[in-house]
């Protein structure tokens, strides 16, 4: 079990301590005072639960929760592609918001149901406090879906771009196969994939956005995980072929990242570096 529940809380909060570095990065430089504080409060819950789920792999590995956010090297990080992105403009923020958020709660959905006591509890605990940041995501979208074309249009694209990624939050983590047979993660990740992929298009057909959105979020429902994590076309033979769709950014759950993850990282990580060891 020791090796699976590792596996899968270390990727847990790597998820959570990438994506809330990121919205920190908004911090001082948001549209609107509100988000200036919505965006440093949604960023300091994200790397709070990252905290407690490393402190979950801590336990068992007799580490510490500090050494496993910031004592790694990047090839040693597990977070989903989408997390890293470059916060780009406010349209691509929030489409990334909404969408991991969307996401995150498919998932921790199934995580309440967890064998491991510990893990269930804080499942728990963390999807009550991530209802509000649902909350700020969808309140969001609707209001710029029901706005002006400019700013339809542009969260539209946005939408288009991030939504193909997300679909790697569920790539396969490793000791995936482990951490089934265990009841660690109860539901493996191709099937929280079709659950999100089946969530999104409904909630994208409520808001009318029949466009590329919807486009790709009909295109994503073609796909299923491989043994190898890999996304695969399924045509319902059980047969496979290689993606027509666009390019799917799977690869950090195996520690293949991208050039401004570096970047992230070595911001991310500058003071434990400068100072090993230090306790604060």
């Amino acid at each position: 079990m020791s090796k699976a529940l590792v596996s899968l809380v270390t990727t847990l909060g790597d998820d959570e301590l990438v994506l809330g570095h990121r919205h920190s990065e908004w911090t001082g430089y948001a549209p609107h005072m509100e988000e200036d504080v919505a965006f440093s409060s949604i960023a300091q819950d994200e790397i709070g639960h990252a905290a407690a789920y490393y402190s979950i792999a801590a336990g068992v590995t007799g580490g510490s929760a500090d050494a496993l956010a910031f004592g790694r090297d990047p090839g040693e990080y597990r977070n989903a592609i989408l997390c890293e992105r470059p916060n780009g403009d406010w349209a691509f923020t929030l489409a990334r918001h909404w969408l991991y958020d969307n996401a995150d709660d498919v998932r921790l959905a199934a995580l309440e149901e967890s064998s491991h006591s510990d893990l269930a509890a804080l499942a728990h605990k963390i999807r009550r406090e991530e209802r509000y940041h649902l909350i700020h995501a969808n309140t969001w979208v609707r209001r710029i879906v029901r706005g002006p074309v400019e700013g339809r249009t542009k969260l539209v694209d946005a939408v288009s771009e991030a939504y193909v990624e997300a679909l790697g939050l569920f790539e396969p983590i490793e000791e995936e196969a482990a951490a089934v047979s265990e009841g660690l993660l109860p539901v493996p990740s191709a099937e929280l994939m079709a659950r999100f992929v089946e969530r999104m298009a409904a909630t994208l057909d409520e808001l009318g956005m029949p466009t590329e959105a919807q486009r790709t979020t009909d295109q994503a429902a073609q796909f299923e995980a491989s043994s190898s994590g890999d996304l695969i076309e399924s045509d319902g033979s059980g047969l496979v072929a290689p993606p027509t769709a666009p390019a799917v950014a799977i690869g950090g759950r195996t520690g293949r990242h991208t050039d401004a993850f570096k970047e992230l990282w070595d911001v991310m990580t500058v003071t434990y570096r400068s100072h090993p060891g230090a306790s604060w």
